[in-house]
């Protein structure tokens, strides 16, 4: 209660006191040279905000290279030198007086408006404040999805289709946007979101309090914006062989003038996937020796129809006001699952007895619809800025399943059959509303705000058919949650070595909740404080130390939370749970960092109630089940390094290891008592980009990953790889980009995943496509040189809709 008062006493103190520090400006100068040390006149110099990359000064070098930005305040930026023929430089800044530059070098590039290929390259990764940048706007990475990009960010880990930031799930921002899905459908819409309108991914580990408390680790996807009035367009194709051959077909375009600036995209995805799974159960008779053993051999064949629709307005209504306007909308009719199984049955000791045969049908009609209004005013010249934002979204999730299952002897002969439907369908609507101001003063910024959302949550299960399993009763399943939170984040430069970056969010959630069958589950209010604490220390201009803390909390997902089943075969499904509630972790890190390439850190995270897939084996009925539970606690600790660098002129490379040690805990369903599972593990990931022309038309990238072991809950893997390759080809002046590659090359990145303790003994591994020859083509037209203002404005809360 003490530090919850302390808490709110400094951040009533930070709301009333922004502007204690007078207002100073400075100078920052500096000269623009070739390599070849000839000065360069009429370069464009420009000073960006770290945070958005707002423009904070601007000019241009004079007849002997000199530059001079006047008008700078105290704070960190970025400097931005760019000259046509030249590749674009861009450094971190720190002003804390007149500021002087020095000599800022140009390679030389090849790049016109018309005639001449248009060709850009910069420090493909960046350490800056509180967050490391991976830029791959014009570069290989550039022609794959957004998937593929996050997939191949430092750092970033992707475990059966989750993606995580030091084996934590990761919340996908796209400028500083949440996407309100997860699951696989945030992997689908991420698979369907072209990667040539992405600029730059910011990992941030330690995310501001401005942030949602449920976002503990983030990854933001910044897109291109128009900065230049007129049309361009493009169409792109991409062709997938795998088992199955897949295709693409997209087109997006562009309008700007001086007071609207357009976007629309569509992209449309017919799909054939492949996956097979085996697994297996040891059942056991009190706890002894096993009694008998299920495997089962499955296989799906999904077709699907995935149409993606992305549109933006943003007009500028005064040098004050703008006014954005937004629609996100995926629509996935008619998905067709064909699931076939075959689950034979050993008595004890191994003897093969009866076996049944399972076939599966499952239709999918899936819907979102996102909408949001986004209002800026800027209050004065010094960038104090107000935003409001709506967002409204609308999920629609129905499914249909039909369950075959023949039953036979142990000596193959026909015995009976059993069949059973289930119907399940889960409808959202959220809407969220929040008010922001930032008040930037010479040396600190402030920020803070407010914001509600409003969930609700329907769902209903029905069962029918002579087969339907005992105890699985049709249920109506009505979820309501209602979020306040408000928030101050201080930001502050203490002179030329130190910055800070003090923030607190304060949440109030209340939830109700109701099943026909369980009744009032799972209703309650709580409030929950959640600091964040960033320390910077840069003793001089090779080094820097970072510290940071942050307590967040995590929230299940709707689909979670629902009464869904899917059943692989009747003695084997998944199930959602009503009563699962919040998780709170901690997280802290310290960081060194040498010549902006080298990194050293050493994490703690820990979390208590964290959310987890519990496989539950009943040992009398011989049947499995799978759904998520809060677990007692989860934590780990590791030591990281990464490297990112020019190995030569023509070789770029990063690389990533983590060693940690991660341990769960979570009680035994049956008995009720605490199991411990652990692993000592190593990560390393490691990218390579290889420039085969001059011109740098032509590029290569080598990626490798390996994971020996991995804890998830009750589940333990171990000795994950993976490697890719990839060559794009620019070609007529930049209008057509045409690239090929093949993904997971030695079939080695889908892996066993095991959970033994107790009286439970079962495992299973997941085989979907993973080896991939993909080609991919984009032809631009109008003026596609122009930078776009395409980007996702899906709110956050729409990161919970999937399960």
């Amino acid at each position: 209660m003490l530090i919850q008062k302390t808490l709110r006493i400094c951040s009533w103190g930070l709301i009333l006191f922004p502007g204690v520090i007078l207002s100073q400006e400075y100078e920052v100068r500096g000269r623009v040279t070739e390599t070849g040390g000839a000065a360069l006149s009429f370069v464009n110099i420009l000073l960006l905000q770290t945070s958005d990359s707002a423009v904070v000064a601007g000019s241009s070098s004079d007849e002997n290279g000199d530059f001079i930005l006047e008008g700078v305040r105290r704070g960190v930026y970025l400097l931005k030198v760019s000259s046509l023929g030249y590749a674009d430089y861009v450094a971190d800044l720190r002003v804390s007086g007149d500021t002087p530059v020095g000599k800022v070098i140009l390679e030389e590039n090849t790049e016109s408006l018309e005639e001449v290929t248009v060709t850009g390259r910069q420090p493909l990764v960046q350490r800056q404040a509180g967050k490391l940048v991976f830029n791959v706007e014009h570069t290989v990475l550039s022609s794959r999805n957004s998937f593929d990009i996050l997939r191949n960010t430092p750092g970033v880990l992707v475990i059966n289709g989750e993606i995580r930031i030091r084996n934590t799930a990761a919340d996908v921002y796209v400028n500083g946007k949440k996407v309100y899905l997860g699951g696989e459908e945030l992997k689908a819409f991420l698979e369907n979101y072209p990667g040539t309108h992405i600029r730059s991914v910011e990992v941030i580990t330690s995310p501001q309090a401005s942030y949602d408390a449920d976002s503990g680790m983030v990854l933001n996807i910044v897109t291109s914006k128009n900065i230049v009035a007129g049309y361009k367009g493009g169409i792109n194709a991409g062709w997938t062989q795998a088992v199955f051959p897949k295709f693409n077909l997209g087109t997006e375009h562009y309008f700007k003038s001086k007071v609207l600036d357009l976007f629309a995209g569509y992209n449309f995805a017919p799909s054939k996937e492949y996956k097979h799974d085996l697994d297996y159960i040891n059942f056991f008779a009190d706890g002894e020796m096993p009694s008998g053993r299920l495997e089962t051999d499955f296989h799906r064949v999904t077709h699907s129809y995935v149409h993606n629709f992305h549109s933006i307005a943003d007009l500028t209504l005064n040098k004050k006001n703008s006014l954005s306007i937004s629609a996100n909308i995926q629509h996935s009719p008619g998905t067709d699952y064909r699931n076939n199984a075959v689950t034979e049955i050993f008595e004890a000791g191994g003897t093969p007895g009866p076996y049944f045969l399972t076939d599966s049908d499952l239709d999918n009609d899936r819907s979102n619809l996102s909408f949001s209004l986004e209002y800026t005013y800027r209050l004065n010249d010094r960038d104090a800025v107000l935003k409001t934002l709506s967002n409204y979204i609308y999920h629609d999730d129905r499914q249909f399943q039909q369950l075959r299952t023949s039953y036979f002897d142990e000596t193959g002969q026909h015995d009976s059959n059993s069949a059973f439907d289930f119907l399940a369908r889960q409808r959202n609507n959220i809407f969220t509303q929040q008010v922001d101001i930032s008040l930037p003063s010479a040396s600190s910024v402030l920020e803070t705000g407010v914001k509600y959302s409003s969930i609700q949550s329907r769902s209903r299960a029905d069962f029918s058919g002579g087969g339907v399993p005992e105890n699985t009763p049709d249920d109506r399943f009505n979820y309501y949650e209602n979020i306040y939170a408000g928030y101050v984040n201080h930001t502050r430069e203490w002179g030329e070595d130190i910055s800070t970056v003090l923030g607190v969010r304060g949440e109030y959630t209340d939830v109700n909740a109701r099943s026909v069958v369980l009744g009032e589950v799972n209703t309650r209010g709580y409030f929950e404080l959640f600091p964040s604490v960033s320390l910077r220390y840069t003793p001089g201009e090779h080094h820097a130390f970072d510290l940071n803390y942050k307590r967040s909390l995590n929230r299940p997902s709707y689909g979670d939370l629902n009464p869904y089943r899917y059943y692989l075969n009747e003695r084997q499904y998944e199930a959602g749970n009503p009563a699962l509630t919040r998780a709170i972790e901690h997280k802290l890190a310290l960081d060194y960092t040498y010549k902006r390439q080298y990194v050293f850190s050493l994490y703690y995270s820990g979390a208590s109630g964290a959310l987890r897939g519990l496989p539950y084996q009943d040992n009398a009925e011989r049947v499995i089940y799978t759904s998520r539970y809060n677990i007692d606690r989860e934590f780990q600790y590791s030591f990281d390094f990464s490297y990112y660098g020019n190995v030569f002129d023509w070789w770029y490379s990063y690389a990533y290891t983590s060693a940690f040690y991660m341990e769960s805990r979570f009680n035994a369903i049956a008995t009720d008592r605490l199991h411990n599972v652990n692993v000592t593990a190593f990560y390393g990931q490691v990218y390579n980009q290889f420039r085969l022309d001059e011109d740098g038309a032509t590029n290569m990238e080598l990626t490798l990953n390996y994971l020996s072991g991995m804890v998830s809950g009750s589940l333990k893997s171990k000795n994950q790889f993976s490697a890719g390759l990839g060559v794009t080809r620019t070609m007529w002046k930049n209008r057509l980009v045409a690239s090929l590659s093949l993904e997971d090359i030695f079939n080695t990145s889908n892996i066993w995943y095991r959970s033994e303790y107790a009286d439970q003994d079962n495992g299973y591994i997941a085989r979907p496509e993973t080896r991939k020859l993909i080609l991919g083509l984009k032809y631009n037209f109008g003026n596609y040189r122009l930078k776009d203002n395409n980007r996702n404005t899906t709110p956050d809360e729409q990161e919970r809709l999937g399960g």
